[in-house]
């Protein structure tokens, strides 16, 4: 059975376009995350895209995902790996972390106040919130809207940037470090052999500092 879901699904993450979201986004993390490798929680971390490789640089790591098919499938790569199904705003967590990462989830979160009003009190002093921010302003979310809304549905509620710096401040955390990507014109089952050139072309022009039209913004979020 095919999980779109899944980092070992071809039609996914397992493709030359899923290849180059994980190797940007798992830099970022490991980058911005160090020092911070102590306990971590995957929020929607799925069958363990990010948590199998970042348990090489942390023994303790928590993966929370209201799929129970996809925690099933982490248990079954990892066993040492603990894991909650659950959806994050209304299931009890305990404790804090050092880490907490939510990689291209944070747009199926109805309340982005209820999101980080958690994550707030989720997040050990000096901790780190690494994300994927989807920018409304960009014309890949414009293409995204539009065929979305051809189907008479929309599931994201993505903020512009200047609103969401707002609403980071309400919840006392701020933007440490940020990023680009996802620039290539390409889905996300393609396995064009351009995907290539195109993440070479990001890193010539610099698009990874063009944040007002960027994609995707990758952000290393700290309490204030």
């Amino acid at each position: 059975m095919s999980y779109n879901w899944d980092y070992l699904d071809k039609k996914s993450y397992n493709n030359r376009t899923g290849h180059y979201k994980f190797r940007r986004e798992f830099e970022f993390i490991t980058n911005n995350g160090q020092n911070h490798f102590d306990k971590i929680l995957d929020i929607a971390g799925g069958s363990g895209r990010f948590a199998i490789p970042l348990h090489n640089y942390s023994k303790n790591i928590t993966v929370i995902d209201v799929n129970p098919t996809a925690i099933q499938i982490l248990g079954e790569r990892n066993e040492y790996i603990n894991s909650i199904c659950g959806e994050f705003i209304t299931t009890e967590i305990h404790g804090t972390f050092s880490l907490i990462i939510c990689i291209e989830a944070l747009g199926y979160f109805d309340s982005l106040e209820l999101f980080f009003d958690k994550i707030n009190s989720l997040l050990a002093y000096d901790g780190r919130l690494i994300l994927t921010y989807n920018n409304p302003n960009s014309w890949r979310f414009l293409l995204r809207k539009l065929k979305h809304l051809k189907n008479g549905y929309f599931p994201y509620k993505e903020i512009n940037i200047r609103e969401f710096k707002k609403l980071l401040d309400s919840c006392d955390l701020e933007i440490e470090n940020m990023t680009g990507m996802n620039w290539i014109p390409l889905p996300l089952s393609s396995n064009s052999r351009i995907i290539s050139f195109f993440e070479k072309i990001e890193k010539i022009v610099c698009l990874d500092k063009w944040y007002s039209q960027s994609p995707w913004i990758l952000m290393s979020i700290k309490k204030n």
